[in-house]
């Protein structure tokens, strides 16, 4: 199917859902809604389009597509966490990431890795005290002259996770593109680690290779009370369109 043509026939940047199969059924009037929507998700499998907002989607180049966020390098010491805790917690929710996963957004690379567990404070003791066990250096919900003084490399945080985090939609307990990029700029610990000088081109540079998600992003922006501070970032320090600003949407 001549997908690109369907696409033309929209001919705003962003749309609906129903913008795309309203344009699929004027150009296939025998196809159903079940046809129509089967197609819809080969077009976006396919990166034909992409997610970008609440029901929002754009058109673009399979070619220029960008990818969905995961972390496909861990190092052994994260696989061993996620191992424990998918053992231990089997029911939990949760999410570990290791701190080097920032650095192919910065310049100023880390050196020593931390790997970050976020669990709902309600498991937070129960974690901490069962990695303490199996892990050599293991902090709970440091301050930020604690991590600094006791951190260093190989070592665990176990912190709060906020219950409206986005997800990552294609690795389970894998962290978002979204959530790192407002947790950069709404914790303390993990700004502590970067040069705050650089957050407008690792913002940049995030949007430039992965999918984001703006709706979700700003939700959870709101949620850890930094929506107004990234957005300014990226509407002055930035060369980011945001596509849920745009008229056409």
């Amino acid at each position: 199917m001549q997908y690109t043509k369907i696409l033309k026939d929209i001919k705003t940047k962003t749309f609906r859902r129903q913008d795309f199969l309203d344009a699929m059924l004027r150009a296939n009037p025998s196809y159903n809604v079940n046809s129509i929507n089967r197609h819809f998700s080969k077009v976006l499998s396919c990166g034909f389009i992409e997610n970008v907002g609440k029901n929002l989607f754009i058109s673009v180049s399979p070619d220029t597509s960008r990818r969905r966020y995961a972390h496909i390098n861990p190092s052994e010491e994260l696989i061993d966490v996620l191992s424990f805790l998918n053992a231990e917690f089997p029911l939990a929710d949760f999410i570990a990431w290791e701190t080097v996963q920032l650095n192919e957004f910065f310049n100023h690379q880390i050196a020593e890795n931390t790997i970050v567990v976020m669990v709902e404070s309600i498991l937070m003791d129960v974690v901490f005290e069962r990695l303490k066990v199996a892990f050599s250096s293991v902090l709970l919900a440091p301050r930020l002259v604690d991590f600094q003084r006791y951190g260093g490399g190989g070592s665990i945080i176990v912190v709060r996770l906020n219950s409206r985090y986005p997800k990552n939609p294609v690795q389970n307990h894998g962290c978002s593109i979204e959530k790192l990029i407002v947790d950069l700029v709404a914790d303390k610990t993990i700004r502590s680690l970067v040069n705050a000088a650089d957050y407008p081109s690792a913002i940049e540079a995030a949007f430039a290779q992965y999918q984001v998600n703006e709706t979700r992003l700003f939700n959870y922006a709101k949620a850890r009370y930094v929506d107004a501070d990234i957005r300014t970032t990226i509407m002055n320090k930035t060369s980011i369109k945001l596509y849920t600003d745009r008229r056409d949407a």
